[in-house]
């Protein structure tokens, strides 16, 4: 009987041992990698164009409401409107779960999420400014 204790003790320290693994290599190093640095290539995100002073969109601030922007810069050329992944999470009532795009022509995007579930404020969460904007959802 203790022939058999210790045959399965030692049986489930080896399996245990063998999917946990000991973490070293060979050469003494662990078998973790350093997290990749992300590589500067053709797919990197390109820079943030700075918004000019004279420019409408340096009077938008985030966390201003729709009304705010309209009433400062005024209505935009077109609106795109899309849900988030938020929206599909059980009993989830954070905001962020649907969000609007005011677009302006050759001004850039505008991007507006409500704060929670329970309001339909809508706060600036993102400036885009770009110059080339053709101003219509495409």
């Amino acid at each position: 009987m203790k022939k058999n204790l210790l045959f399965s003790t030692l049986i489930t320290a080896a399996v245990a041992f063998g999917v946990t693994g000991c973490g070293t290599t060979d050469s003494g190093t662990t078998d973790q990698q350093p997290a990749a640095q992300p590589a500067a290539s053709a797919q990197a995100a390109p820079a943030a164009v700075p918004i000019p002073a004279d420019s409408p969109f340096a009077k938008v601030k985030l966390g201003m409401s729709i009304g705010e922007v309209y009433s400062t810069i005024g209505q935009p050329t077109d609106t795109s409107h899309h849900i988030t992944g938020k929206s599909f999470i059980p009993y989830y009532y954070g905001g962020d779960t649907h969000r609007m795009e005011a677009i302006y022509k050759g001004q850039g995007r505008i991007v507006f999420s409500p704060r929670n579930a329970f309001t339909s404020d809508m706060e600036v969460i993102e400036i885009n400014y770009d110059p080339k904007e053709p101003g219509y959802n495409q």
